[in-house]
């Protein structure tokens, strides 16, 4: 019988992956009740040949474009600068989907890039950093509690990207001090509440922040 860690659940017959979260099965498989019939299947490698030849092709569209365009195509800069991080959003994603928790503190980081840069490129209004940042950091941190309860994980298995996302989120401060956040209100309020999480876990999961951090940190 095969076992998956994730879920905890027990599956008959022979499964390649985990039919409610597509992880990896340990344990040994059994007969399956009827012939499998091979379909043809594409490699992580021909997916991510194909996304790398669509991004420079897409670059070197947008590129003439802009070129030829001038002012009139400032879109396609937006374009370009968006363009490399959805292809590393793809590759992370074929890299972490067998892990939830990954693959959703990577795609949320990729977010908050492509935010800032599209702000910086559109003529730096400070929207990115006075309200998405701010938001998708606290969404990231409630999001790890979120998906840590219904999937039944050890707090070991999730504190470490919470621990992360909180850290990560003081250093808007730095932001605010030299006014490069010019309206730090929203900023200001979700960071009291990041620090409210912060001392929760220092409460109530003391030891448990302890082993997850030894263990990231091999202390």
């Amino acid at each position: 019988m095969q076992v998956c860690e994730n879920c905890h659940i027990r599956i008959r017959g022979h499964k390649a992956v985990c039919p409610l979260c597509e992880g990896q099965l340990t344990g040994t498989p059994e007969d399956p009740a009827f012939p499998v019939l091979k379909k043809r299947r594409y490699t992580s490698r021909e997916v991510m040949k194909a996304a790398l030849f669509i991004f420079f092709v897409s670059e070197i569209i947008m590129g003439t474009i802009r070129y030829l365009g001038g002012q009139r195509a400032a879109w396609a800069t937006v374009v370009m600068l968006w363009a490399p991080l959805a292809l590393a959003g793809m590759f992370i994603t074929m890299a972490y989907r067998y892990h939830v928790l990954k693959l959703i503190n990577a795609e949320f980081y990729i977010a908050m890039i492509l935010n800032i840069l599209i702000d910086r490129a559109t003529g730096s209004h400070s929207w990115a950093v006075s309200f998405v940042v701010p938001s998708l950091f606290l969404a990231l941190v409630i999001t790890n509690f979120v998906i840590a309860f219904f999937m039944k994980y050890r707090p070991s298995e999730y504190l470490t990207y919470a621990l992360t996302a909180e850290a990560l989120s003081f250093l808007q401060i730095i932001l605010i001090v030299n006014g490069v956040n010019r309206y730090p209100t929203l900023t200001v309020i979700f960071l009291a509440i990041m620090l409210i999480f912060v001392f929760a876990e220092l409460i109530f999961l003391y030891q448990d922040m302890r082993n997850a951090t030894a263990r990231t940190l091999h202390l």
